[in-house]
């Protein structure tokens, strides 16, 4: 009898908690009303304006700087060092990629004119400037931008900076592309061979032999691989 008593009372306490909580809830909501209403159709506004600037500025923009994209890639094509500067600086008639980059911010096309910026200072020889508009190019094309982080490490480890090379050839090597990636996880265990990270090393062509079959054959990566493993079982 005692027990039931002390679950009838241990009950009508957490029904008068509950009762409290909705009534200071209510309570609350009463006070702040207008406040939360104007919280919530504040949101909905940002929400609202921000699918209007995607559906008719940004889409709009897109499409105008990728009709202009043509005129340089084809001057990059070309490659030699007066077509990569027109690819660049465009012409009278045309824009370039620098043009498009900073004509057209916040577009995706402007995004990729940066990449192919620095392409072509990577072409001639401006490396300061490539690696200023390779590390510009974000996340936006899987893989182009793998492809992007490989070449910033080519660039990191040039200059002797080995930590900043694995960085970004660890970056690259997360892409899946069945020709780019390979090479960047070839990149990657070259450089663990550099530093004596035997175990790492072996690892990483053991993932190009897993992934990449075709890849590892074609690049003879067996004899590395083969060095790599008994290296690290030393």
């Amino acid at each position: 009898m005692a027990s039931n008593e002390k679950l009838g009372s241990k009950k009508t306490e957490q029904e008068e908690v509950s009762e409290n909580f909705v009534t200071k809830t209510i309570a609350f909501f009463n006070k702040y009303q207008n406040i939360i209403y104007g919280v919530i159709i504040g949101i909905l506004v940002v929400v609202l304006a921000i699918i209007l600037f995607n559906k008719f500025y940004l889409q709009k923009k897109n499409g105008e700087a990728s009709a202009q994209m043509s005129y340089p890639i084809s001057q990059l094509m070309a490659g030699d060092s007066a077509s990569l500067n027109r690819a660049l600086e465009g012409n009278d008639e045309n824009d370039g990629f620098l043009s498009i980059a900073d004509g057209y911010k916040l577009t995706k096309t402007s995004n990729t004119a940066k990449y192919y910026a620095g392409l072509c200072y990577l072409k001639l020889g401006q490396k300061d400037e490539a690696m200023d508009y390779l590390k510009k190019f974000k996340k936006r094309e899987d893989v182009l931008w793998y492809g992007c982080q490989s070449v910033i490490g080519d660039l990191y480890d040039e200059q002797g900076d080995e930590a900043a090379a694995v960085k970004y050839y660890e970056k690259a090597a997360k892409g899946e592309d069945p020709y780019f990636t390979p090479i960047a996880l070839f990149k990657l265990a070259q450089m663990y061979e550099r530093q004596d990270k035997w175990n790492e090393a072996a690892d990483t062509y053991q993932k190009i032999e897993d992934n990449f079959y075709a890849e590892y054959t074609k690049m003879s990566i067996a004899q590395y691989a083969e060095r790599a493993k008994a290296k690290a079982s030393k």
